[in-house]
C-alpha cells in the first residue's frame, strides 16, 4: 500500500498557483524527502495532505482513504510538525499531553506515559515542566517533533525541520528522523539538500508547483551519471596526460586543476585502457585515481536546470 499518494492535486491562492496537477507516490516506510527551492508548492501540498488546506482541484489518500472525505480518520494516523509556529506558554509535558488529547482515543495515563517517554528521548526530560515560550530554537523543534510523534502516528509530516537551527542542533533533529523513521512513513519537506541526502532513501523534486521527478536517491544518483561519470587523476606529468587523453572520443572533457586532471567520461573501462597505454607508451605515471561521486544536491542542480530549459 502507497502512505500517500496525489492525484492531480492542484491549489490556486488569488491566480497563482502553487502546486499544478500532482500526481506522485509516497512508498509505506520511506524516508520520503519532498525537495524544492523555496516557493516551490512544498509547505502547501503538506497543508493538503494534513487537511489545514483544500485543494483548487484533485485529490489526494493517505493510506487509501480520501483527505476530501475522510480526513477525521486520516488525522488519528498522521503526526505534523509545521516549520515554526509561536512558543505555547504552557509547560512542556502538560501541553503535549492536552494537544494529544484532541484526536487520540488513548486516555490520559496512557498520553502522560507516552510524552514522558519521548521527552527522554528528546533530551528534554529536564525541561519537562518548564515553559515551552522559554526554550532555544533547538528545544522548541524537539518539542514540535515530540508533538508530531505523539500518538504513535504512522506516517509523520515534516516541514523544514532543521530551519532556523545551528548546525550542532541540525545534526541531532536529523539523527532522531532517522532513527523515528524505522518505524513508520516520514515526509519530510526541506531546500536543504544534505540534509534530505542523509537520511532519505525516496525523493521527489518540486518546481514552481509542478512535480519535476521522483525516484530513489540512488537511482536518480545513476540516472545523471548516465551522461557521463567524473574522476580525479593526479600525476607528476599532468599537462603530458592531458595532451595524451584529450583526443579520444571515450573523454568528453579534461580539465586541468590544481590538484590534478578532472576527467568526464561515459566509458570508464576504455579510460583505465588509456592510462594504461600512457604509461607502456610514455612512462606517465598515475597516484591517484578516484571518482567524484554525485551527491543529492549535484542531481538537484542538474534537474531543475534541464527542466527549467525545457
Amino acid at each position: 500500500m502507497a502512505a500517500v499518494e496525489t492525484l492531480q492535486l492542484v491549489k490556486v491562492f488569488n491566480n497563482v498557483v502553487a502546486v499544478n496537477r500532482l500526481s506522485m507516490t509516497v512508498p509505506e516506510r520511506s524516508c520520503f524527502g519532498f525537495l524544492g527551492p523555496n516557493g516551490a508548492g512544498k509547505t502547501t501540498t503538506v497543508k493538503i495532505l494534513t487537511g489545514l488546506t483544500r485543494p483548487t482541484q484533485g485529490t489526494a489518500t493517505v493510506f487509501d482513504m480520501d483527505i476530501l472525505t475522510e480526513m477525521d480518520r486520516i488525522r488519528k494516523l498522521i503526526g505534523y510538525m509545521p516549520e515554526i509556529g509561536p512558543k505555547p506558554k504552557e509547560k512542556a509535558l502538560d501541553h503535549l499531553v492536552a494537544l494529544a488529547s484532541i484526536n487520540s482515543s488513548l486516555g490520559r495515563r496512557s498520553l502522560m506515559a507516552q510524552a514522558m517517554d519521548l521527552l527522554e528521548i528528546l533530551g528534554l526530560w529536564e525541561a519537562r515542566n518548564k515553559k515551552i515560550h522559554t526554550f532555544s530554537m533547538g528545544m522548541f523543534k524537539k518539542w514540535l517533533l515530540a508533538s508530531a510523534l505523539m500518538g504513535e502516528p504512522e506516517i509523520l509530516f515534516l516541514d523544514e525541520p532543521t530551519a532556523n537551527l545551528d548546525p550542532i542542533s541540525k545534526i541531532e533533529i536529523l539523527d532522531l528522523i532517522k532513527k523515528f523513521s524505522k518505524e513508520r512513513t516520514v515526509f519530510m519537506n526541506s531546500h536543504v539538500l544534505s540534509e534530505v541526502e542523509r537520511i532519505a532513501d525516496h525523493v521527489a523534486i518540486l518546481n514552481r508547483g509542478k512535480l519535476v521527478v521522483q525516484d530513489t536517491v540512488k537511482q536518480l544518483q545513476e540516472r545523471i551519471s548516465e551522461g557521463g561519470r567524473d574522476f580525479i587523476l593526479k600525476s607528476k606529468r599532468k599537462e603530458e596526460l592531458k595532451e595524451f587523453l584529450e583526443p579520444s572520443k571515450e573523454v568528453l572533457k579534461v580539465t586541468l586543476e590544481e590538484d590534478g586532471l578532472r576527467i568526464a567520461t561515459t566509458n570508464p573501462d576504455a579510460l583505465w585502457g588509456l592510462l594504461a597505454k600512457a604509461y607502456y607508451e610514455s612512462g606517465i605515471t598515475v597516484t591517484e585515481f578516484r571518482e567524484i561521486s554525485m551527491n543529492l544536491e549535484d542531481v538537484f542542480v542538474k534537474i531543475i536546470k534541464e527542466e527549467e530549459l525545457g
